[in-house]
């Protein structure tokens, strides 16, 4: 059977979705019993969405709407038990390319244009050869048309309305054609007119193509909820009613609940939900029983029918835990051609983002100029090394935190737009995590070369190319290792925790760093701590590359100059020339484990999205 060519009907018996939380061992549990809990979100609930629909599932806040989205998509399965169903078949691998979630925020690459989004999907979920290319463009052209964005093709992403954001997120999930969609609050923080807008569209996709369409509302307006072919409700875990729009009012009638004529019936069916129009857990018992039959409707009317006491009020003893099959779906690009393409879009991405590269360059000029005019004409000075010194280790500081602080900031906005295309396999976390890595390299390497090229030649340092290559060399691994750190704790943490972290990490090996306190002077029981700080290292190079490698004597300015010999500075800073190599062997040792410990994280956020 082609699973792309047919339209999918999705129908789900007994889910069950269960949360553990954990919490701290207390002194009132009994030795030896589990401080955890389970609470049960979802409770053994059945139901069927069918292909050409638009469906809407309600329910107050806190329902399970998310969830059951989430987990019919395959976005969630730990905790899950029940059947999913497939046009009658379990789903397994083959079905997983064939159905998408689009989330309640639109997690979008903000500095991309609305046609380079489109591209950069194109290319990922139809294949990005030669081949392919009038496929995609006919693609993108088809369904910018449907969506109704032709008009704003060359706008970037943060400047389009929040309407036009929403039909993006649907257009680039909707390139590969996936009969089956998943939608989360696609009408939440829009108005009245852009959310008709939106659920106009889904319309017109569901009924034109076929398509199987679900969304979760909150509460939609009279208006939005005639727009919906089906509905599903929620509460508190449990089915309280499902099937046609049309015979909604008139089965709550058949159990004594009435909406009022000229009532909202989407806020009504809200307010049983929610209890507010009496008991309801006499009608979840109700709704176990068969209704009435109706006269004067058609077949597909008859269809709707309130949860069965078989299927939806009793728990079976034969449970059967929720089948995925595989965990990652082939994907159809080959791990290269992913590469290739998150690479190129990582560097259009960083090099239109203002603050990653044109503010982050020009400070890094400003503030070469600054510490060149501060410290300026005495690199060479034998009456001045200690303001050489503070230099240096200035210099060391600006190339950390300046690397380190911009990546925290940015990184968490990226992972929700990497949460969502991989989960709806686009790509593999090895490609994202590759191409993520490399491309900030070229603006990592061109920064601290201009910063260190300006401070170095106004600070008068030996003009010898080799102890500026040794300096340099110090200097883009401090840089690396600072943006490993700040993608490791970004990936790790959201903005708020990543800010304080950082600072957190690096203040204490700042003050074992041998520039505050020799490292001879501090405590033995704690002096094993120095060798943990990358600014050990990273200001032992430094010093080695400014004052080692046979340097000759400096000037001096005054009368008497204390440090003139080379060798002496070296000597008082207990600096010796020989551990350059080991200093930089262990600066690219953190950066690999940095590197290591992100892709663990960005592999355990995958996981624990599920």
């Amino acid at each position: 059977m082609d699973l792309q060519s047919t339209t999918l009907a999705i129908e789900f018996r007994h889910l069950t979705y269960t949360v553990r939380h954990k919490q701290h061992y207390l002194p009132c549990f009994p030795k030896g019993e589990s401080a955890s809990t389970r609470t049960e979100i979802l409770h053994n609930i059945s139901g069927k969405f069918n292909a050409g629909e638009l469906t809407a599932i309600l329910g107050p806040s806190g329902a399970g709407k998310t969830s059951l989205l989430k987990i019919l998509a395959g976005f969630r399965t730990s905790g899950v038990k029940g059947e999913i169903l497939i046009n009658g078949e379990r789903r397994g691998i083959q079905h997983r390319r064939l159905c998408c979630l689009i989330p309640q925020d639109a997690a979008l690459l903000e500095n991309l244009t609305l046609r380079e989004t489109l591209h950069v999907a194109a290319k990922l979920k139809l294949g990005s050869s030669r081949k392919s290319r009038a496929l995609r463009a006919n693609a993108i052209r088809e369904t910018c048309r449907i969506l109704g964005l032709e008009g704003c093709m060359d706008t970037q992403v943060c400047c389009l309305s929040g309407g036009e954001q929403k039909r993006l997120s649907c257009a680039v999930e909707l390139l590969s054609d996936p009969p089956l969609m998943f939608f989360d609050e696609p009408t939440s923080g829009l108005d009245s007119f852009s959310s008709s807008q939106v659920l106009a569209h889904l319309r017109i996709l569901a009924r034109e193509s076929r398509r199987n369409i679900v969304c979760s509302i909150h509460q939609p307006s009279s208006k939005l909820f005639q727009s919906f072919d089906s509905i599903y409700v929620l509460s508190e875990g449990h089915c309280l009613i499902k099937g046609s729009r049309e015979l909604m009012v008139q089965n709550l009638a058949n159990m004594n609940f009435y909406c009022p004529q000229f009532y909202n019936p989407a806020d009504y069916v809200l307010e049983v939900a929610a209890g507010e129009r009496g008991d309801i857990s006499a009608l979840i018992g109700k709704a176990c029983e068969a209704l009435p039959r109706i006269e004067n409707v058609s077949a597909k009317e008859t269809s709707f029918m309130l949860p069965n006491l078989e299927t939806d009020c009793e728990k079976t003893e034969n449970d059967t835990f929720l089948s995925l099959g595989p965990k990652a779906p082939k994907h159809v690009c080959t791990l290269g051609q992913q590469f290739l393409i998150l690479f190129s879009r990582a560097l259009l991405t960083t090099f239109k983002d203002l603050h990653m590269a044109w503010l982050r360059s020009a400070a890094h000029v400003i503030i070469g100029v600054m510490l060149g005019f501060v410290f300026y004409n005495i690199g060479n000075d034998g009456a001045k090394v200690t303001g050489n010194v503070g230099l240096i280790f200035f210099m060391m500081l600006f190339l950390f935190f300046s690397n380190a602080m911009p990546t925290v900031l940015t990184f968490p906005s990226e992972m929700s737009v990497m949460l969502r295309e991989h989960l709806n396999g686009w790509y593999s976390i090895k490609a994202y995590y590759l191409a993520r890595s490399i491309a900030d390299i070229p603006l990592q390497i061109m920064c601290p070369t201009i910063f260190l090229l300006i401070s170095y030649y106004l600070s008068n340092q030996p003009m010898e190319f080799h102890r500026f290559a040794h300096l340099w060399l110090v200097g883009i691994l401090l840089t690396l290792l600072a943006q490993s750190l700040g993608l490791f704790v970004g990936a790790a943490s959201d903005v708020k925790m990543g800010i304080f972290l950082v600072p957190v990490i690096s203040i204490p090996m700042l003050l074992f760093s041998g520039y505050f306190v020799p490292v001879a002077d501090i405590p033995v029981a704690l002096r094993w701590l120095s060798h943990l700080s990358v600014f050990y290292y990273a200001f032992e190079a430094c010093l080695t590359a400014m004052y080692g490698f046979e340097r000759a004597r400096l000037e001096c300015s005054r009368d008497y100059c204390h440090y003139m010999s080379p060798k002496k500075i070296m000597i008082d800073l207990n600096v010796k020339e020989e551990n350059y190599a080991s200093c930089i062997c262990a600066l690219v040792g953190y950066i690999l484990a940095l590197r290591v410990l992100l892709y663990l994280t960005l592999k355990l956020r995958v996981i624990l999205s599920k």
